[in-house]
């Protein structure tokens, strides 16, 4: 006859709080802006989220189906872990989510709960003939426990959606919602990762906080004028993706615009200062170094500030003074600025030869600068 242990008490609350703390903080620290999407998603817009209420109940329904089932299942013990087999599935299945559909893959749900299941059920079964014939020590029941429950944490963990360009965007979005554009421009600061949509939020944030003339080549610009514009090709939830993008913009892309088009057409229309700056930013992202001197020297209203010009079009001047020294701009740049154009300059001769480690070395010293996006990024 089986034998019950007088210190499966202390187990079960052990494995109880391991579990409570686990997903509790792995949802709010970790996929609550996952789970704030999927619900915006699901209904529609007609609820909102709460970060903080979604862990605790998410937590707590987790934790009675773990009690639930296991009354059938009776795993206590060294089996005591193995009851949090189907919570531990169930929270990594509703943190893995596609998001190129903003949905939740059914064929992947089906395989999930009838392997768990059968999992389960033989983890019971092995429990129930086995024979508990030596008095077994806190520790030695304990600490079967902790494995099994460490290698619980870390499968859903690793099995939640964990993308750093699109946990990103989710993380953007938050702040996009509650008008914190300055934190937008934080995430993901010193990540090279990023995706379009990820892009096009940073561009928005940097319009609205009048920073993109001095920081915006500070983060990855992979897609040129086109990161100033979010497609209506990806998902779409209500509080997500480019019609929200263009609620919070103001202004809305007729079809088959592009960004070039899309803002001189509304900063000649509105003469407002965010579309203004949104066209010249689409010039520089272009490499459209012509019109953008045009633009920017040739406009009279300008030539009195030149000498406080921000750190972008001080760095697009010089190389547009580089390729036109017949007709260039006359300004007083910046003395850092002509420093650091001159050591650009002289390491771009030096390592000319070997663009592999050159590039690595101007993404490490001068990455932040419109330089390196003219030479470097395609």
């Amino acid at each position: 006859m089986k034998r019950t242990s007088k210190d499966s008490t202390p187990i079960r609350f052990i494995c109880a709080a391991l579990f409570s703390a686990f997903s509790f903080l792995y949802i709010y620290m970790f996929q609550g802006e996952l789970l704030a999407l999927v619900q915006d998603h699901l209904a529609q817009g007609k609820t909102s989220n709460n970060a903080l209420i979604t862990a605790i109940l998410v937590t707590a329904l987790l934790a009675a189906l773990q009690y639930q089932l296991n009354k059938l299942g009776r795993l206590s013990g060294r089996f005591e872990a193995w009851s949090y087999l189907p919570s531990c599935a169930l929270l990594a299945l509703i943190t893995r989510v596609d998001m190129s559909t903003y949905n939740y893959s059914l064929w992947m749900w089906i395989m999930g709960v009838i392997l768990v299941a059968l999992l389960y059920i033989g983890v019971v079964w092995v429990e129930r003939n086995s024979l508990h014939k030596h008095k077994a020590s806190f520790v030695d029941e304990l600490t079967p426990n902790l494995a099994v429950m460490t290698v619980l944490f870390v499968l859903t963990g690793s099995f939640g959606s964990d993308l750093p360009a699109d946990k990103m965007e989710l993380a953007a979005w938050k702040y996009v919602h509650d008008n914190r554009y300055d934190k937008v421009l934080g995430v993901g600061r010193q990540s090279y990762d990023t995706n379009a949509d990820l892009t096009a939020l940073r561009n928005l944030a940097f319009a609205q906080t009048g920073r993109w003339s001095e920081e915006m080549f500070s983060v990855p610009q992979p897609y040129g004028s086109s990161g100033l514009l979010m497609s209506n090709d990806g998902p779409q939830a209500p509080s997500y993706g480019a019609t929200r993008f263009y609620d919070v913009l103001g202004q809305y892309p007729e079809v088959g615009e592009g960004a070039v088009e899309f803002y001189r057409r509304i900063a000649e229309q509105t003469d407002t200062a965010i579309y203004r700056n949104l066209y010249v930013a689409s010039l520089l992202l272009d490499k459209d170094l012509d019109t953008f001197a045009t633009l920017t020297a040739g406009n009279s209203s300008l030539a009195e500030t030149l000498d406080k010009a921000p750190k972008h079009y001080q760095e697009a001047w010089m190389i547009y003074n580089e390729q036109n020294p017949f007709t260039p701009i006359t300004f007083n740049p910046d003395k850092k600025i002509a420093q650091c154009y001159q050591d650009y300059m002289a390491l771009y001769e030096e390592m000319c030869g070997k663009p592999t480690e050159l590039m690595n070395l101007c993404r490490r010293k001068f990455g932040d600068t419109y330089w390196f996006y003219y030479d470097f990024i395609k």
